[in-house]
């Protein structure tokens, strides 16, 4: 009986600290965020900052949390991904990255200083961490979750936990992504889609 309790003790002891270091590594990236959100709502509001400033600051501020990278081999599939020589992986990557830098520059045209507020923090599995986040509106609210991921080695450059999704109202930018590329190459080579992301 003396055993067992051991046993439970130190299981219990052991399940204490799991919980108190994904409170931490969660904390972590939460404060990180609404961080960084602050600089972004200060560069908006800085007066002396043309459109091209304020989104190459911000693009720039944003770049060491998001892994553009590992977004463009998702978005692409592990099958399609694997098809790529080096070279076109390397301008799909960077088509890709340039892609989503212009998408994101687009929409910080409709923001106009909306509070925005963490609701939740999920941790899955020790290495994903999704942060549920909503944009608070006079008339209705925006839900955004932004699904981050630890590398086993943390990248030069880059922070220790990275965005590699973000899901709106529930969509998945990755998934969205993959859908359009699988359609679009059903009937067309990867070439061709290379060259519809420069042209875009």
């Amino acid at each position: 009986m003396k055993i067992i309790s051991k046993v439970l003790l130190v299981l219990g002891i052991v399940f204490t600290i799991g919980q108190s270091a994904y409170a931490s590594e969660q904390e972590e990236v939460k404060e990180l965020f609404l961080k960084k959100i602050a600089t972004v709502v200060n560069i908006i509001k800085e007066s002396t900052n043309t459109k091209e400033e304020r989104n190459s600051k911000i693009v720039q501020l944003l770049t060491p949390t998001i892994d553009f990278e590992i977004m463009a081999k998702l978005s692409l599939g592990a099958k399609e991904w694997a098809k790529l020589n080096e070279e076109q992986k390397t301008t799909f990557v960077k088509l890709y990255v340039e892609r989503m830098k212009q998408s994101y520059s687009s929409k910080l045209d409709a923001y106009s200083g909306q509070e925005i507020e963490v609701t939740k923090i999920l941790q899955p599995k020790s290495n994903r961490i999704e942060l549920v986040t909503n944009i608070v509106n006079p008339d209705n609210n925006l839900e955004i979750s932004y699904k981050y991921y630890k590398p086993a080695k943390q990248q030069e450059g880059k922070d220790t936990w990275l965005i590699y999704d973000v899901t709106i109202l529930g969509i998945s930018i990755l998934k969205t992504d993959r859908a359009q590329f699988s359609e679009f190459l059903r009937t067309k080579t990867i070439d061709d889609l290379i060259t519809r992301l420069s042209n875009s």
